[in-house]
């Protein structure tokens, strides 16, 4: 936690110049006698002057930790205090930008949701005006899934796998039970467990250590071939078997990445795990052709659990590695036709997630981005 080195004058110069009317300390001598004010003006401003000083404010405001929105941020807060008759002093003003300046870069650097908090009150005595305190609330994203198993009621992500999964699974028309596949980001077990109740040999992977539970209790109670490693995939000591897996699914992961070394990352990785002639099916939003996002969209894309990528860094993904994609679906238009009907919408949140208006929310337009299904043939 930080504070301002000086606080906040409760007064701007022109009600200090109005208020020295009144404010000085010593009774003038009759020869030094000044005029006395009776302009309504005038006396009307000092009165409200004085009002300040026994009004006392107090709150607090909890700002995301996005860097392209420090101007904005800073303008929001001019107007806040301001309003509440405490405006900043020039150099307060260079001082508060330098402070959030680094704590946003900070913030966003340590996690996508990251959160400046900022607390005003009025200051002690002998100072005037207000006291400001910075801090920075950083959050993971599996602290993040965690409030969600404390505050939402199941199904977290549906009640049914995903379609596209189940499609492409039967695609292989392979033995289950010599059919190992890696579900990364497993969630609460959505397709892990329907996969393995057909007899595939499911590897599940979590960073949520409440989802870890459910799948595993779930596994256990029914007898399914289900190993649940929890962890990252992008930590190099999660380790899985070369060349094992027969396919690899991926879904709702990509949309937690924070560049695209990281997409370059998971791809690399899932080349080493699958085995060649097998599938790797994931989904990620990518921007509409001939939309570049900038860094506000970019830092936006994250907190909004939406990670936004264009089609030439996915190309650079998997640029020189043994993938071939061999499918591009769009997911919201694929889950909608292919689903049951008692299975759609997965989510209340799923459509304007998926058609990218979590981070876009437009009414009638549509947004430069949206999520899809990737199918990869592992060469």
């Amino acid at each position: 936690m930080e504070r301002l080195k000086s606080t906040i004058d409760s007064t701007d110069q022109q009600a200090t110049e109005t208020a020295n009317l009144i404010a000085s300390n010593e009774t003038p001598t009759k020869s030094e006698q000044t005029q006395i004010v009776t302009d309504p003006a005038i006396i009307n401003q000092v009165i409200l002057n004085k009002l300040n000083t026994r009004i006392y404010p107090r709150g607090e405001l909890i700002m995301p930790c996005v860097p392209s929105m420090l101007e904005h941020y800073m303008e929001r807060l001019k107007v806040l205090f301001q309003t509440l008759g405490r405006p900043f002093s020039g150099e307060e003003l260079i001082q508060l930008r330098e402070l959030l300046a680094r704590r946003l870069k900070e913030g966003y650097e340590a996690s996508p949701h990251s959160n400046l908090v900022l607390r005003y009150e009025p200051a002690k005595a002998p100072q005037t005006g207000l006291a400001c305190n910075l801090s920075t609330v950083v959050s993971s994203v599996a602290e993040q899934y965690k409030t969600w198993v404390d505050n939402r009621k199941p199904p977290l992500f549906g009640s049914h796998p995903d379609a596209k999964v189940m499609a492409t699974v039967a695609e292989l028309n392979a033995d289950p039970g010599k059919t190992p596949i890696l579900d990364v980001g497993a969630g609460t077990g959505r397709n892990t467990l329907p996969l393995a109740r057909l007899g595939y040999l499911v590897h599940a992977i979590e960073l949520t250590p409440e989802f870890v539970q459910q799948i595993q209790g779930a596994a256990e109670a029914e007898g399914l071939p289900v190993v649940v490693t929890q962890g990252n995939i992008l930590d190099p000591m999660v380790r899985m078997r070369p060349a094992h897996y027969k396919m690899a699914v991926v879904a709702e992961v990509v949309s937690h990445f924070r560049d695209a070394d990281q997409l370059r990352l998971l791809m690399a990785k899932m080349c080493d795990v699958i085995r060649s002639g097998g599938l790797l099916l994931f989904n990620t939003f990518l921007a509409v052709d001939g939309y570049e996002p900038d860094a506000a969209v970019r830092e936006m894309s994250q907190i909004a659990w939406s990670t936004i990528f264009t089609r030439a860094e996915l190309a650079s993904a998997i640029e020189d590695l043994p993938l071939e994609i061999i499918s591009d679906d769009p997911v919201f238009e694929y889950e909608k036709q292919h689903l049951p009907p008692e299975a759609w919408p997965p989510t209340g949140w799923f459509n304007n997630w998926a058609t990218g208006r979590d981070l876009f929310p437009l009414a009638e337009q549509q947004p430069p981005m949206e999520l899809r299904w990737i199918l990869c043939k592992r060469l």
